[in-house]
Order: structure tokens, then sequence, then C-alpha cells
């Protein structure tokens, strides 16, 4: 595999946001416009039988930044899952081929956040429905067939939410894949506003340490924002959740939800919040290359 993050890159934090399900080297350069910097990384996401769009991948890499691939196997619009057993049994290997070929064509290095959020209980492929055995195999096999296909340009991120949903014997690390599988761990986690008001601090740390210890991998905050609060209270949010970005040293990206969807996560340059933001990504810690 490709180092992910140059040696000059090792004290230092990617910027990356979610622009949209098909972003283009314009919404890229909205971004740069509104935030005095590009995103380094785009995240978008992808169902099965889908492939990285050939047009998507231009304008992105053409923009200078990377995508960031979150890989569902579902069928979104019906929120229903694969067979996984296909998978296993090699059944899906033409559609795993036509993807590796797809993402080794990607004039870059690239970044697959295959089935997150193992922890949580909202996905068919979530742990606590398929199980362990059968969740790691998957994952796996995946990743296996990749580097049997020769996709070397690729950066694996087993992606984890920031709380375990159920509690009750279904902690993250359940899923790990192993260090031969993951190059990175992401985790995700929001503040919902007003009704559970919480900081970046109090969503993202105790996770954080705990992989440190476990693992001893890169991290990346995978999906992030804050919905509304008071008057001012989301560019304090922001403020906080930089500064704090900025003493986490072993993450070495991040990716801000800058869409509005369950709740208004964007943060708006012409209101406070998106100025704060700018503001707070100025430092020389948060890079766009």
């Amino acid at each position: 595999m490709k180092r992910a993050f140059p040696a000059a890159f090792l004290s230092f934090c990617l910027i990356g946001a979610f622009l949209g399900d098909k972003p283009t080297g314009r919404d890229i350069r909205q971004f740069q416009k509104d935030y005095g910097k590009k995103p380094a990384i785009v995240l978008v996401f992808l169902d099965w039988n889908a492939l990285p769009d050939k047009d998507m991948i231009q304008q992105v890499y053409g923009a200078g930044s990377r995508l960031l691939l979150t890989w569902e196997p579902w069928t979104a619009a019906d929120k229903k899952g694969i067979d996984f057993d296909q998978v296993l049994t090699g059944q899906e290997d033409g559609y795993l081929r036509a993807f590796a070929r797809r993402v080794k064509s990607i004039p870059g290095h690239a970044y697959i956040r295959f089935a997150h959020e193992a922890n949580g209980d909202w996905y068919p492929w979530s742990g606590s429905k398929i199980g362990r055995e059968k969740y790691i195999a998957l994952y796996r096999y995946v990743v296996d067939f990749f580097k049997a296909s020769g996709v070397n340009n690729v950066t694996w991120v087993y992606s984890v939410n920031w709380e375990d949903i159920p509690r009750k014997n279904n902690h993250y690390s359940l899923y790990y894949p192993g260090n031969a599988y993951a190059d990175m761990i992401g985790i995700d986690g929001y503040n919902w506003g007003q009704e559970r008001w919480m900081s970046f601090e109090r969503i993202f740390m105790p996770r954080y340490r705990d992989i440190l210890l476990r693992y001893g991998k890169p991290v990346v905050i995978s999906e992030f924002s804050s919905a509304e609060g008071a008057s001012g209270m989301k560019a304090r949010w922001i403020r906080e959740a930089m500064r704090t970005l900025s003493r986490m040293k072993e993450v070495k990206a991040f990716v801000l939800f800058n869409i509005d969807k369950e709740a208004a996560w964007r943060f708006p340059p012409e209101e406070d919040s998106g100025t704060e933001f700018k503001k707070q990504i100025q430092k020389a810690y948060f890079t766009e290359r």
C-alpha cells in the first residue's frame, strides 16, 4: 500500500468534507471560496452494485482532492442488505472485480470505508444483526480481493460509531477485522443539538483514546457535525471542536458533514458558525494537501 500521509504531513490534520452525493470540481472550489481552504478529502457514499463515477473521479482529482469512498453493502433506497453469503462464496466477484478496476484506475490515492458503523444497529450489516464472525469475514474477503487484484492505491478505513448501540455485548472492538485489514480507524459522531447537546471532546475523546491503546492506528474523524443550538452555540461548538482536534495528534484527517440532512448540519459561510469554522482551519495544522 502506498503511504496515505507523506512524512511531511505527520504533524498535520487533513481537511475533509461531505459536499453531496456526486461532488464536482465546482463544489470543491466553492468550499475553498467559502472557507479559505479546499478539502483534501471528499466523502461519497456508494451502494452495492454501484461504481465510483468516472466523471466524479476526474473532477475531484482534477481539483487536487481525493476520495473517501463509503461503500455500503445494501440498496439505500429500500434499506435492504445484500446476501452476504453470496459475497463470501464468490458469487459477487464480478462486481468486486469491476469495483477494484475502477479504484485502481484512480489517478491518485483513495480511501475506502467499507461497511461502516458495525457497532450500531441501523444497518443490515450491523454486527448485532449478522454476527461478529460474518462481519469480519465479509470485511476481510473484500480487502483480500482488492489486494489480490493489485489495488495498492487504497487506505482501508475501519469506521465505527462513537458509541455502541446496543451497548451490551456490542463493543466496536468485537468487529475489528485485524491490523492487516485496517490501515486507519474512523470514528463517526454528531452533536444532535439542544435535546442532546454534547461537545466534540465528549463525543470523540473516549473512543479515540481507546483506539490508540488497543491498536495504535492512525485515526480519521470520518463523519462529524453539529446541529443548531441557542444563538452562538454552534459557532462555539466548532471552535472548541477544532481546538480539541489540534490536540488529538493521531487524528490525521477529519470529514465535516457539511450538508443539511437529518438536522441542520451545514456550517453556512455567511453565518457565525461558518465564519468560525473558516477561522479555525486557517491554522497551519489543518491542511488542504
